[in-house]
């Protein structure tokens, strides 16, 4: 007896580190997008989508109301096309599995955006919440989880340009230029053919991306390889300073890992290369 309870402690153990292991929120790719459930303690559970081309989180005005927001100073937020006036809240409470959404959030309303969408997008899980940890986005498995560490071997340095994320991505054999991850993009690539320069000083939201001239190219992000990549091709920067999106169309294949700490970041297939 005393064995087999050893042996069920045993047991326990494992599957507890097996929890541990796998902490994290269920994903879901939807409409184009990643979706994530976000628990608001005593207000319920809100359809975010995990958007890394945002520079800050965001709530929908709607939601805001719902959730007792009160709005503070109004500021321009710059969006793919044109831009619109958020509000600066404070005391968001907000968790996606066990990690905690940054109090600070922008509402503005998302209901443009969400009309090509199956469901309303009550807020978006922006760059803010990658900084200062480092996460993955599995795409294969649906989750959204805690890591560690990068994978080795994997992992190309990556920049803030806007308040976001950009890597290093190069077409046809072009010199590698700055890209926005943005799984706030449904497209795989949509590519600036024309070079520029400075920032934007407001908010930036990359949640959809215009249909311009099309191509299949072979793409390169850091050491990954994407060979006939659907590339969307645009005469202007969308955002200053970058050479445009690298959507969900392309990162679905991978696992991507963020290290928001040192501003790398990991594409890895399923199988592990």
């Amino acid at each position: 007896m005393f064995q087999k309870a050893l042996i069920g402690l045993f047991l326990l153990s494992l599957v507890g580190t097996a929890a541990h292991a796998i902490e994290g929120a269920p994903i879901t790719l939807r409409d184009g997008l990643v979706w994530a459930d976000v628990i608001c303690p005593g207000r319920g559970t809100f359809h975010f989508v995990v958007d890394t081309g945002a520079a800050c989180s965001c709530v929908n005005l709607r939601s805001a109301r719902r959730l007792g927001l009160r709005l503070g100073p109004a500021l321009v937020v710059a969006g793919v096309g044109g831009s619109a006036t958020g509000y600066r809240c404070a005391g968001f409470q907000g968790t996606v599995g066990a990690m905690r959404l940054p109090g600070e959030v922008v509402a503005l309303d998302l209901s443009g955006p969400a009309r090509g969408c199956s469901q309303a997008i009550d807020g978006l899980i922006g760059a803010d919440f990658f900084k200062g940890r480092v996460a993955r986005i599995d795409y294969a498995r649906g989750l959204l989880s805690r890591g560690a560490s990068l994978p080795d071997g994997a992992a190309m340095q990556g920049r803030f340009e806007n308040g976001v994320f950009c890597v290093p991505v190069a077409v046809n054999g072009s010199p590698a230029r700055w890209t926005r991850l943005d799984t706030g993009c449904t497209d795989a690539l949509d590519w600036c053919v024309a070079a520029g320069g400075g920032k934007r000083a407001s908010p930036t939201v990359a949640l959809a991306a215009f249909a311009k001239s099309r191509l299949r190219a072979d793409v390169r992000v850091g050491g990954a390889e994407m060979p006939g990549l659907p590339v969307k091709l645009h005469s202007r920067e969308i955002f200053p300073g970058e050479a445009g999106l690298l959507g969900n169309g392309a990162l679905c294949r991978y696992t991507v890992t963020i290290d928001g700490i040192t501003g790398r970041v990991a594409l890895t297939s399923p199988d592990g290369k």
